[in-house]
């Protein structure tokens, strides 16, 4: 029971640290997370299979992650979409469900709003460790829907 305590005092220490950012430095605390993050992400998955193939990136950072302890259950979404893939503004778009999220847990644990400084910390995670995975692109997240559940988001992949 004592690691359980332990991680649910991390994840208010979380909540609590990100409400006072979005306070203090407003909307600039996004930003602020997404670099934050950035920098985590691509030191967090260490000689790690390179791949221009989106799909089969999502599923090699994900291993990647795992095999660093993380466990981030998120994969391609295609919903109505008769392709996984969309081309969109000189971009490639693929849609992703993020059913496990540390973040969303912090947030609901320190009773903190989604879509605010955390989930772009974690956006950034992502993006980083994407960008190592798939060099050559940048790579960003938009929040389509975030929910109790799961959240739905695109993965926009530019060239750099």
């Amino acid at each position: 029971m004592g690691q359980i305590n332990r991680l649910h005092g991390v994840a208010y220490l979380l909540g609590a640290l990100a409400h006072a950012s979005e306070k203090n430095l407003g909307k600039s605390s996004h930003s602020i997370c997404v670099l934050a993050g950035m920098k985590f992400g691509k030191e967090a998955v260490e000689e790690v299979e390179q791949t221009d193939d989106p799909e089969k990136a999502v599923a090699l950072l994900r291993e990647a992650l795992e095999k660093r302890g993380v466990v981030w259950n998120f994969e391609p979404f295609k919903g109505e979409r008769n392709e996984l893939i969309e081309k969109r503004d000189g971009a490639e778009v693929m849609r992703l469900v993020f059913r496990t999220c540390m973040v969303r847990n912090a947030l609901f644990r320190y009773a903190h709003e989604q879509k605010e400084s955390m989930c772009y910390m974690a956006h950034g995670v992502f993006a980083g460790a994407m960008e190592k995975v798939m060099p050559g692109k940048k790579v960003n997240l938009e929040i389509l829907h975030a929910g109790p559940n799961a959240c739905l988001k695109e993965m926009i992949l530019e060239d750099e």
